[in-house]
């Protein structure tokens, strides 16, 4: 890693939190080198896409709140967007498969060249590039190439989510070859009835090292030419062709029309502090928010006893039907809006109910939190680039009117929430969590207990949660049993351990004098935090 200045390596404090040791340490690594955070995240984002292949890919999006020390925040949006123009439904490769979580729990996903969004990935790394950062994008893309040139040990929760995706990581031939295990013949695919055939068909395990040589020359290649190799060179027309030849949408329109977009994030006032969310069209800050303002004004009680159990899981269920009904316009924001939903819950009788995030803060007070996702993945790859591809268009998540109904050329809807609690004593705390639909409840429950009930942020983040979605609470372990019995909400889920279901949120925080950093990582979803002293 080449120092900012001098012969000298002139390091920075700072503070890392992500979902990966690797993705941690090349931030860490970065501000060890004197960058700053925003130098930091994007190191670490390269190396997310080596490291979390499935949660995280140079194939599909994500947004960045940045805070720039002095400065007001921005929030860069380099999610996936629809293909300009559609083809007929029975030229598509678009095939359904089941993801099982713990639990018990099952998701449908589909798969195939048809399910392939246009990326925003690279446009977004060499746009905050540009904007925020010092060092040089080879230097920050260092630790990436390495990794993926020499490969990176499979640790138990990458396996986990692995074989999560089974059937799409065991699609095709090149990614059974890139993420199958070793020495087995496979064979794998998804039969269109969501079961997929795939049973001879095993992901590369814990402990097995993963190579991905391919990836490795991509990534070098795009650091030293920029991204106009993957909209307008080389690696596009290759995915072009892929796309043009096996039943996908992207054409080279898609691919040199994607722009990253700069937003306002919203700012919705806390108790002790304010949240600074994703805006629209992301859902999940809206969402989010509209809970933070529900909860503001609420009588909560003491974190885990009645009142804060039966409020909390109400407004979770009140966010749910207000999803249904509104969507995530940002008029559920207004202020009569939430009041009319607030005294349908405070004035109730009280009874006795594929994402990886990247958190930096650094000693200037450069504040960064991003959040990257490649959907499920699609089980396709760009021929002979190493890169997976995302699946957003065979999301159910991101398609509530059903599939390939979408508008043409606009962004996609998100439900992550990269985010900045910013506290009245000047605490400022960068966070994030993966989770898909059960982003906005987590969000707002670390949130509120920082907020509300005062908490560290590694006991905000450790916490128990709860998710209610389709009629049913979800709840992790650690609450009273004998509230829990007397809640109002009485479709439980009550699971046996906590889970990567119910999100994961990596943080970073540093006080107002600059001198105390914090990070924290969940364990959720494999947190890994380092500080640089």
């Amino acid at each position: 890693m080449t120092p900012r200045r001098g012969d000298e390596t002139c390091h920075t404090r700072g503070a890392v939190a992500a979902g990966h040791e690797q993705t941690a340490r090349a931030a860490q690594d970065v501000l060890e080198a004197g960058g700053t955070a925003f130098d930091a995240i994007i190191a670490a984002m390269w190396t997310a896409c080596v490291a979390e292949p499935v949660l995280a890919s140079l194939g599909g999006g994500g947004f960045l709140m940045a805070r720039p020390a002095g400065k007001t925040p921005r929030l860069y949006d380099f999610f996936v967007e629809t293909p300009l123009a559609k083809r007929p439904g029975e030229s598509l490769e678009f095939e359904s498969c089941i993801a099982r979580f713990a639990g018990g729990v099952t998701q449908e996903f589909h798969g195939g060249y048809g399910a392939v969004a246009t990326p925003g990935m690279v446009a977004g790394l060499f746009a905050v590039h540009g904007d925020l950062c010092h060092l040089p994008m080879a230097d920050l893309a260092q630790s990436a190439c390495k990794l993926a040139r020499d490969g990176v040990v499979i640790d138990d929760f990458q396996n986990y989510v692995m074989n999560i995706v089974t059937p799409l990581l065991g699609f095709c031939e090149e990614t059974r070859a890139i993420y199958g295990a070793k020495g087995d013949l496979q064979q794998a695919e998804c039969d269109g009835t969501g079961t997929g055939t795939g049973t001879a068909f095993r992901v590369a395990n814990a402990g097995d090292l993963h190579v991905q040589s391919q990836l490795a020359a991509t990534i070098e290649e795009l650091a030293k030419s920029g991204a106009g190799s993957f909209y307008q060179g080389d690696i596009a027309q290759t995915l072009i062709a892929a796309c043009r030849d096996n039943g996908g949408y992207i054409t080279g329109d898609d691919l040199a029309s994607y722009r990253v977009l700069v937003r306002d994030p919203l700012l919705v006032s806390g108790r002790n502090g304010r949240f600074v969310l994703n805006p629209p069209p992301a859902s999940g800050g809206v969402l989010a928010g509209f809970g933070l303002k529900l909860a503001r004004d609420l009588e909560l009680g003491d974190f885990g006893d009645a009142r804060h159990l039966d409020a909390i899981s109400e407004i979770l269920r009140t966010t749910s039907v207000v999803r249904g009904e509104y969507g995530a316009a940002p008029s559920i924001l207004g202020d009569e809006f939430c009041e009319g939903y607030r005294s349908l819950i405070g004035d109730r009788p009280l009874t006795q109910n594929g994402t990886t995030h990247i958190s930096v803060v650094d000693q200037f007070g450069n504040l960064a939190a991003a959040t990257l996702s490649n959907g499920s993945t699609s089980g396709r790859m760009i021929p002979g680039r190493g890169v997976l591809l995302n699946n957003m268009l065979g999301e159910a998540d991101l398609s509530p009117d059903g599939f390939h109904t979408w508008p043409c050329g606009v962004r996609m809807t998100s439900m992550m929430t990269p985010a900045l609690y910013l506290a009245q004593d000047g605490t400022a705390v960068a966070l994030g969590s993966g989770g898909s639909n059960r982003i906005r409840s987590t969000m707002m429950q670390v949130l509120l207990n920082l907020d509300v009930f005062g908490m560290s942020l590694e006991d905000a983040i450790a916490a128990p949660r709860m998710h209610f979605d389709d009629g049913l609470l979800s709840i992790e372990p650690g609450f009273d049993l004998a509230i829990l019995d007397q809640l109002r909400l009485n479709e439980q889920h009550r699971w046996q351990e906590s889970d990567m279901f119910f999100g994961g949120v990596h943080a970073a925080a540093l006080n107002a004098k600059g001198d105390k950093l914090v990070a924290a990582g969940d364990s959720r979803r494999n947190g890994h935090h380092f500080i640089v002293p």
